[in-house]
């Protein structure tokens, strides 16, 4: 099983100067729920495939690996 976790620094606006909120999330599809953004859209951002849409404008996105 993996062993890794999901971080999204959510900003205040576009332009990342100020962080609202950190959250951890187990997987991406929780990430997508918590958006209200489809799994896949998320997915594709994250490996750089489409341009940030939406919330996304907003948010970055790391994956962590639990030690």
């Amino acid at each position: 099983m993996k062993k890794n976790n999901w971080i999204l620094y959510l900003f205040e606006d576009e332009d990342k100067s100020e962080i609202f909120k950190i959250m951890e999330f187990k997987t991406i599809k929780d990430i997508a729920f918590v958006l209200n953004v489809e799994a896949p859209i998320i997915s594709n951002w994250f490996h750089g495939l489409i341009l940030p849409r939406g919330i996304l404008k907003n948010c970055v996105l790391h994956q962590s690996i639990v030690l």
